[in-house]
């Protein structure tokens, strides 16, 4: 019932609860995300001396990088995968994202 009127699983309100009786109200504390992709600052190094070289060094076919090409050398080089919205998101908190070089085009 009480799962209903929250809009959520009842396993997921059985853990609430189980997690309530084990910490009271710091057991219900978010401990953040599942899962939350990110790289180091060293695996950044790594990538941004990689987009250095443009993008035929990685085996595109013209020197336009999109998202997905980004994407793609994140995962070949760091063996992370990243969705193209946090692909943008690293870029841009990086300012990576200049003047139209890097484009929002999921294309490869």
């Amino acid at each position: 019932m009480i799962a209903k009127d929250l809009r959520v699983s009842v396993r997921s309100a059985e853990r609430w609860r189980r997690a309530w009786r084990e910490g009271g109200m710091e057991g219900l504390r978010s401990a953040g995300p599942a899962n939350s992709p990110s790289i180091t600052d060293a695996q950044f190094a790594v990538l941004e001396e990689g987009l250095g070289k443009g993008p035929a060094t990685h085996g595109f076919e013209d020197e336009r990088w999109t998202l997905v090409r980004v994407q793609v050398v994140i995962r070949r080089r760091l063996r992370v995968s990243l969705s193209v919205a946090t692909v943008w998101r690293l870029l841009k908190r990086a300012r990576l994202v200049l003047a139209g070089a890097l484009t929002q085009s999921t294309g490869a």
